[in-house]
């Protein structure tokens, strides 16, 4: 069974994008395996970006993920959504029309007519990412003032390399879903990369050694940790 032209979930909250055609099996190997990584790195509490998703690819390395390409950045951006900076950090490495479905994608997340649990799901995350800082802009980081963040998101493409980007921002508006596709976002002036980017492809013979223990690691999380995004009707 395989999927349809695109598929959205949220992996302990992160969002992962299945672009194209996928089998079921594939599917579901990196779901959990992502969702393994995303424990994992966040049973540890770290609050560091940097050392968080070299956390996470380290062990995903480890299960069968090779990783092909990887990049730190450190970009100044102000007033950007969290779109732009998905388009400014992997928009050269997709094509027109995948960045359109992902466009879709990002719009989506935002209906309130989708599944309730979906935007909370995303706030709840990036609420948990909250990065305590300083930078020369704003000073010591306060609650209630400027906020400082990381979210993760993995997009699986139709020729199933997985591309991984890691993106860590302030904002003095509060976390809202409206920072998804409105300008509210600003770089944190600390002299720290705040975009990471990898190329990955899932070795599946390597990941079948590994798959019993993962499901058996994860438990019920892959119940409780990763829910569907519906697509509305008509959208692909």
């Amino acid at each position: 069974m395989e999927t349809s032209n695109h598929k959205t979930y949220l992996v302990n909250g992160n969002i992962v994008v299945f672009i194209g055609t996928h089998d079921e099996s594939f599917e579901k190997d990196i779901l959990t395996s992502t969702l393994i990584g995303e424990l994992v790195s966040n049973s540890k509490n770290i609050r560091d970006p940097e050392k968080s998703i070299s956390e996470y690819e380290a062990l995903v390395g480890r299960l069968g993920w090779v990783q092909n390409s990887e990049r730190f950045k450190k970009i100044e951006f102000f007033k950007k959504s969290l779109w732009n900076l998905v388009d400014l950090s992997i928009g050269t490495s997709l094509t027109e029309k995948e960045k359109q479905t992902l466009y879709k994608v990002f719009l989506q997340l935002k209906e309130p007519s989708s599944e309730p649990l979906v935007i909370q799901t995303i706030l709840d995350r990036l609420n948990a990412n909250m990065i305590a800082f300083s930078d020369e802009t704003n000073g010591a980081f306060k609650i209630g003032e400027t906020i400082a963040t990381s979210t993760r998101l993995t997009i699986v493409r139709n020729d199933a390399s997985i591309i991984t980007v890691q993106i860590a921002f302030k904002t003095n508006k509060g976390i809202n879903i409206d920072i998804l596709d409105q300008p509210l976002l600003s770089s944190i002036k600390n002299g720290k990369p705040n975009i990471w980017t990898s190329v990955s492809s899932l070795a599946a013979r390597e990941y079948e050694k590994h798959r019993a223990l993962v499901i058996k690691k994860i438990g019920n999380h892959i119940h409780t940790s990763v829910l569907r995004v519906p697509t509305p009707d008509g959208v692909s």
